[in-house]
């Protein structure tokens, strides 16, 4: 919250872009709401793998895809005897082998709220019934489903999407997810993208390295 009012930017949730068109040196924005935004650059901050978004002209990434993982969260209580115990106190995580025999990955407590009632994370590599969970889970209250595309498929040797993706102003900054895919990369690739954009909208480099540091200077001074 604290960077998007140093930034002044305004915030479009629960609005899916469709379409990136670049015209005569600008890009319009066109989403799901029918708000058509005229922009100088834009940064894709998002993977492309599995997105519909129509790009025109149209720009051209390596094939790279995604490693699915499913999500399960449940309000309840799991079931001892599902794990063959009667009164043994289970553990807070539960972790497995990924091995076919097994539906999940691991069960982790998210928050207690009492001795009959938890909230749970289920990490599994395909959905998981409401059959199974009801063996899983002694009591089931509430649950929430997602399918998580959570980071590429490696194989070496990666081929990277480039960064830049239309020689002018449209940045990728999941190009980077080839080397690593977590929130700390995903992190410092947003930043380096940041830096290029004003670096090349910059036509002095004193003047673009005075602008970050009063960026940081501001952003240590307000969060």
């Amino acid at each position: 919250d604290g960077l998007i009012k140093l930034s002044n930017a305004s915030l479009g949730l629960s609005d899916t872009v469709l379409s990136v068109v670049s015209k005569d040196g600008v890009y319009e924005v066109m989403s799901s709401s029918g708000k058509n935004r005229t922009c100088n650059a834009v940064i894709i901050a998002a993977s492309l793998d599995e997105e519909k978004i129509v790009f025109s002209p149209s720009v051209d990434l390596p094939k790279r895809s995604m490693h699915h993982t499913f999500v399960t969260f449940v309000r309840g209580l799991v079931s001892r005897d599902y794990f063959g115990l009667k009164d043994a106190k289970l553990p807070d995580l539960i972790a497995t082998l990924e091995v076919p025999g097994i539906p999940f990955i691991s069960i982790s407590v998210l928050k207690s709220y009492n001795a009959t009632d938890n909230a749970y994370k289920v990490f599994s590599r395909a959905s998981l019934s409401d059959e199974f969970l009801d063996k899983l889970f002694s009591v089931r209250r509430k649950t929430i489903r997602l399918n998580w595309a959570a980071y590429p498929q490696y194989n070496a040797p990666e081929t990277f999407a480039p960064v830049i993706l239309d020689g002018n102003h449209l940045y990728y900054v999941n190009s980077f997810e080839n080397a690593a895919s977590t929130m700390e990369t995903s992190a410092v690739a947003a930043e380096n993208v940041a830096r290029l954009l004003l670096m090349r909208l910059s036509t002095d480099g004193a003047v673009f390295n005075s602008g970050l540091n009063t960026m940081a200077k501001r952003g240590s001074e307000e969060l």
